[in-house]
């Protein structure tokens, strides 16, 4: 139950307080860090313990599963009480499972570390978004959903390199504690951020499915979840196979310098299209977005002939990638009803992680097939190709139920 003051409900005082949006943005970087180190570290942990290699992958889908099912019930809670509740837990499940494995070091307790890590994965992210929602003021959730994305992608920078950098020099058990403290510092700034006061529902638990169902009776979110879906295929081809297919096709050439230019290129997209979807219709930029991350992925297709188009797609990506994902978080912020805002939100969270599964499936059957080039090709002309009738439907669900 939240026990903030009555008058930090007013939204200008959140503008107004930006130590309270360093504590949030804080808390956000040390979570993201944490969380895509250990998306990184644990499958070559499980392989340091003695797993096998069908384990060690196993572990991961096993976290991306469960956190699917948990968000079918926890978004709806945390529409009726509030997410900063269950994202204190969510953190604290994060900084707390890396001392199991201290205590026990094998794959048994390696799954239930991170089955019991999901409730971070289920909760956190959609929570944040939410609460931006919540506490931005009105006209300004796109930047302030882009200084979001910026801590995102500065804790995607930072985790996996600063984990293998602890583990080099401290093994496994000093990046633990290292975990362990980071998360730590995540819970700690989070509890210290006001946000506005959630009147408790206490409800059945039934009433979860119930509003589900209710969020998705808009009918306008079902060509942003296309769109989210697309993206969230495409990004998760080149995520887990663009180093692969650089280092096979262009052999001398660094994929560390293409993930390094993707990541500096989307800090600066989302900077840049924060404030620009704040200021135009948000489908004016969505599918444009979309239809640059369907030419950056096709692009790779021609890295072999031209190798200088490592640098290209990186920047192309870059633009693409996190400026598709902040204009449909916040295209479908603005049309989800307050009470059923983080439900929403956790249908995408959830659209990200089955179609970002099915992603790097199609592509690692690809690799043994035609080949990774044919595939990014396809799927960028493909990606592109869906943008028009995506847009199509959009407005005419838009005409027909203006928001």
């Amino acid at each position: 139950m939240h026990i903030d003051k009555p008058e930090i409900q007013d939204q200008a005082s959140f503008l107004a307080d930006w130590g309270n949006w360093a504590l949030f943005y804080g808390s956000v970087f040390f979570f993201v860090a944490n969380l895509y180190a250990a998306i990184a570290i644990f499958p070559a942990y499980s392989l340091a313990i003695g797993s096998t290699p069908f384990q060690a992958g196993l572990q991961n889908t096993a976290f991306g599963l469960a956190a699917v099912l948990l968000r079918l019930f926890l978004g709806p809670v945390m529409d009726r009480q509030g997410p900063k509740p269950l994202m204190l837990f969510g953190i604290f499940s994060f900084a707390t499972a890396p001392l199991l494995l201290m205590l026990s070091p094998s794959f048994n307790m390696l799954l239930v570390a991170r089955i019991y890590q999901s409730i971070g994965l289920a909760v956190v992210l959609p929570g944040i978004f939410t609460l931006v929602a919540e506490m931005a003021p009105a006209g300004r959730i796109g930047t302030y959903l882009g200084a979001s994305k910026i801590f995102t992608n500065l804790g995607l920078l930072v985790g996996p390199a600063g984990a293998l950098f602890v583990i080099k020099s401290f093994g496994y058990s000093g990046w633990f504690i290292i975990s362990a403290l980071t998360g730590s510092v995540a819970l700690a700034l989070l509890a210290g951020v006001r946000t506005p006061t959630v009147p408790v529902n206490i409800e059945k638990i039934a009433s979860s499915w119930n509003q589900i169902k209710k969020a998705m009776t808009e009918k306008q979110i079902y060509p942003i979840i296309a769109g989210i879906a697309l993206f969230s295929f495409s990004y998760s081809a080149v995520i887990s196979f663009a180093a692969v297919h650089i280092e096979t096709t262009a052999p001398g050439s660094e994929a560390a310098y293409f993930f390094m230019i993707l990541g500096l290129t989307g800090i600066i997209a989302s900077i840049a299209t924060g404030a620009i979807t704040d200021r135009f219709n948000h489908q004016r930029i969505a599918w444009p977005m979309l239809a640059i991350l369907g030419v950056g992925a096709a692009f790779f297709y021609f890295i072999p002939i031209w190798p200088t188009m490592i640098i290209i797609c990186a920047i192309i990506l870059g633009i693409g990638i996190q400026g598709s994902s902040l204009v449909f978080t916040a295209w479908l912020i603005d049309i989800s009803r307050p009470g059923l805002r983080a439900t929403t939100i956790s249908i995408q969270e959830n659209t990200i992680d089955l179609f970002f599964a099915a992603g790097a499936l199609t592509f690692g059957l690809a690799a043994q097939g035609p080949g990774l080039g044919i595939t990014f090709l396809v799927t960028g002309i493909v990606t592109i190709s869906l943008v028009l009738p995506l847009r199509r439907k959009s407005a005419s669900l838009m005409f027909k139920n203006p928001h």
